[in-house]
């Protein structure tokens, strides 16, 4: 799948070409969607049903947390990463094949993970990490807890990743490593990224908390890196409460993940260096171990219905698509992203689209686009007595004025996403959203007047 076009033609039936183009002409209604008023002003919202359940309420999921439960072990024991027996240590065993990665370390959160894997490359005080600006604020937040400074590579416009042709100008004395996050669950460009880490000698640590099973050139993301980091957060594709795990083909590093995660306590021999206590209990594993088993089919299902998607909206100006890398062949569609230019919607607001979007019976969130390079928290842990001992004022200043993304601002001004739910149903799910967003752009006259 190394272009979305081709690959939505194959899922676009010559029926819906020609109703699509029907309404761009303006001369159809797509399945009497654009018929009558916006459901905002009191017509018939496209959609009255929800779409699917998330996270999964199953049979065996209940029962493999039952077992847990009354088995009366409930904390990992101290052992190795993939050592011993229990729900953690097969989960891992499971997961790093899955993946294709030699070994997998369970944590207690994504966010536990890329502090780990950060560590563990060497990334501590003065340091400077590469890393995308949309993005959640953990990728971000693991950076700074580190005693390191985030600086932000400014996105391609049309896949809402990093850009690789964004990197080399950053890269200074002090950058230690690249963090690029796999967004949507959609693969970044790895061999751009890689290529400039090895020429320059970064590590590299992978956010594919949302990207389980997505793949670039046939190799899963989270196995191009040094290390690569996964979420298991309720809403996520593989789900339990906040879990995490980290995947790594060097033996030496993922014992020094191990160490860190275990309080600073080595499973070889027990020797103590610091360390913090980030280790996944019995109970998450429990959750997470059936969804192995069903995640590979749920994968394929959301990139047909993403492919099929894309295709409709392709149809309906001013509704741009996330497009994927070419070399992309898989993606894990956490998340469906599309831009809204608002020049083809009479200058309609955003805002106005969304109110109107969500009165059809859509659901979207903005998440993500909340330009993370500029959030507060970042002026806070500049101004916080650790970081003014650690830098020059001169040194904090110069990264205040590089700190800019500009194709991130303007992205985080038209981004919209379509959850991952959304993309676990059928045809007809496709085409509500579909024809929602047809509907708005049929009735821009209305939408602009919100």
């Amino acid at each position: 799948m190394t272009d979305h076009r081709v690959s939505r033609r194959r899922f676009l039936t010559d029926a819906s070409l020609g109703t699509a183009g029907g309404v761009l002409a303006g001369t159809v209604s797509v399945s009497g969607a654009t018929a009558g008023s916006l459901a905002i002003l009191g017509g018939d919202p496209v959609r009255t049903r929800p779409f699917a359940a998330w996270p999964p309420v199953r049979a065996d999921i209940e029962e493999s947390l039952v077992a847990t439960f009354r088995s009366g072990r409930w904390g990992r024991a101290l052992q190795g990463p993939m050592q011993g027996s229990g729900q953690v240590a097969e989960f891992e065993r499971r997961f790093a094949e899955l993946i294709g990665a030699e070994s997998c370390l369970s944590t207690g959160s994504c966010t536990q993970a890329l502090h780990t894997a950060l560590h563990a490359v060497g990334v501590g005080a003065g340091d400077e990490v590469l890393v995308p600006p949309c993005t959640f604020i953990a990728s971000v937040q693991a950076i700074l807890m580190c005693n390191a400074l985030p600086v932000f590579a400014d996105v391609d416009p049309g896949t809402f990743q990093m850009d690789p042709d964004k990197l080399e100008p950053l890269i200074t004395e002090h950058t230690r490593a690249v963090e690029p996050v796999h967004i949507a669950g959609l693969p970044c460009q790895m061999e751009k990224i890689m290529s400039v880490a090895r020429r320059r000698g970064l590590k590299v640590v992978e956010d594919a908390a949302q990207a389980p099973l997505a793949e670039f050139q046939g190799r899963k993301c989270g196995t191009f890196g040094d290390l690569g980091c996964f979420s298991f957060q309720s809403s996520k594709v593989i789900a339990c409460g906040e879990g995490g795990a980290l995947v790594g083909d060097d033996p030496e590093l993922v014992e020094r993940c191990y160490t860190f995660h275990n309080m600073g306590l080595s499973a070889r021999d027990g020797s103590a260096t610091i360390g913090t206590k980030y280790r996944m209990d019995e109970f998450d594993a429990a959750l997470v171990m059936p969804q192995l088993a069903t995640v590979g089919d749920q994968t394929q299902v959301r990139n047909d219905n993403a492919a099929y998607l894309a295709a409709r909206l392709d149809e309906i100006p001013g509704i741009v698509p996330q497009r994927l890398h070419r070399g992309v062949t898989r993606g894990t569609y956490y998340l469906f992203g599309f831009r809204y230019l608002n020049e083809h919607f009479r200058e309609a607001s955003r805002a106005q689209f969304l109110r109107a979007l969500r009165a059809e019976g859509i659901r979207f969130t903005t998440m993500y686009f909340d330009r993370l390079n500029q959030q507060a928290f970042i002026e806070h842990a500049l101004s916080s007595p650790t970081f003014r001992k650690i830098y020059s004022s001169a040194r904090l200043r110069r990264y205040r004025e590089m700190n800019a993304c500009p194709v991130n601002d303007r992205l985080s001004s038209e981004g919209v996403w379509l959850p991952q739910t959304a993309l676990l149903g059928d045809r007809k799910d496709m085409d509500d959203i579909a024809n929602a967003l047809a509907k708005l752009h049929e009735h821009r006259d209305q939408l602009v007047k919100l």
